[in-house]
């Protein structure tokens, strides 16, 4: 899709949902929501979402099998471009930005890379699908979510099948003058070989994503909000499920809040704990990556200038002239 046409309908599709959200909004009882606002259990919450990323950083650097990268530059990486991707009308921003980090700034193979963002993908898709699916059998009250689950199912499937359509398109004679898909063609060849890696970081994904939910749980717990673990967990997938379909304002503004209080509210939360642990929860997934990459960015800028400048100085600097012997 067009980036300006997404916006535009990220646009329309903010203002409707809003509009949605706000017209028979109790503000009131909004209002009661951060009364004594529990700022412990937010950062609880915030603490757990970065060990939540730090895990899935190193779900990352568990499926690079020729090179090891450390995981403090992947842990980098990986904040910014999901921070450029959280502002960007362009959804895929965030797989372009790693890519050409850690190819460009840090001197890592391509093929490495693209193969690895693929199946780390495809392993994200898989098991919201199946927790998401676990979930509804398990508590069929959440019908809700039954939408979000046609959705995941969705995109799992057409990840699966992209892995085996990219290693047979790579593979073929008349393409192999395309370089980078026929090297991560033979990369994502190797990595499906490696099947512990590949067993290892599906249990990490795992990992990654439940605890996501634990931290959505914390925070509904502080807000005094009645869900389990399992619900909370299913809530996380779901929202961001939805506005990875749907199309929104950068960061999701309205779209992620929508979803969150539709889901709540179908399962009786009241409309003002619903929207408040929507907009504190959204803060929590979206802010940390955008702030990360702004640093990011601005330190280069710096070290950048400071570079240029000195470099400058050595060039102009005279020779100097050491005196003859005696």
């Amino acid at each position: 899709m067009q980036p300006k046409l997404r916006l535009v309908l990220g646009l329309a599709v903010g203002v409707g949902i809003g509009f949605a959200v706000v017209k028979d909004m109790d503000w009131g009882s909004l209002s009661a929501a951060f009364n004594e606002f529990p700022v412990r259990y937010m950062l609880l919450s915030l603490a757990i979402f970065a060990l939540a990323t730090a895990m899935r950083a190193y779900r990352w650097q568990v499926l690079f099998i020729k090179r090891s990268v450390p995981l403090h530059r992947l842990l980098l990486v990986q904040n910014i471009g999901i921070g450029l991707n959280s502002v960007s009308p362009i959804r895929v921003i965030s797989e372009v930005t790693q890519f050409f980090l850690l190819t460009l700034r840090y001197r890592v193979r391509g093929e490495e890379v693209a193969a690895t963002l693929g199946v780390q993908r495809v392993l994200d898709f898989v098991i919201a699908a199946i927790l998401l699916g676990l979930g509804v059998m398990v508590l069929p009250s959440l019908k809700g979510f039954i939408p979000y689950v046609i959705g995941a199912v969705v995109l799992a499937l057409v990840s699966v099948l992209a892995v085996p359509a990219v290693i047979w398109f790579g593979s073929r004679p008349g393409l192999t003058h395309l370089q980078l898909l026929a090297s991560t063609s033979s990369s994502l060849q190797g990595l499906i070989q490696a099947r512990l890696r590949l067993a290892w970081s599906f249990l990490l994904t795992m990992g990654y994503w439940l605890l996501l939910g634990l931290s959505a749980w914390v925070l509904a717990y502080g807000m005094d909000i009645d869900i389990s673990p399992m619900v909370a967990t299913l809530l996380v997938i779901g929202t961001l499920t939805f506005v990875a379909l749907v199309p929104s304002l950068p960061a999701s503004v309205g779209t992620f809040e929508f979803a969150v209080f539709y889901l709540l509210t179908t399962i009786g939360v009241g409309d003002g704990d619903a929207l408040g642990f929507a907009l504190v929860i959204h803060a929590i997934l979206f802010l940390p990556p955008i702030l990360i990459s702004i640093m990011a960015f601005a330190t280069w800028a710096i070290t950048g200038r400071r570079h240029n400048i000195a470099a400058d100085l050595l060039s102009s600097e005279p020779a100097t002239v050491k005196p003859p012997l005696d």
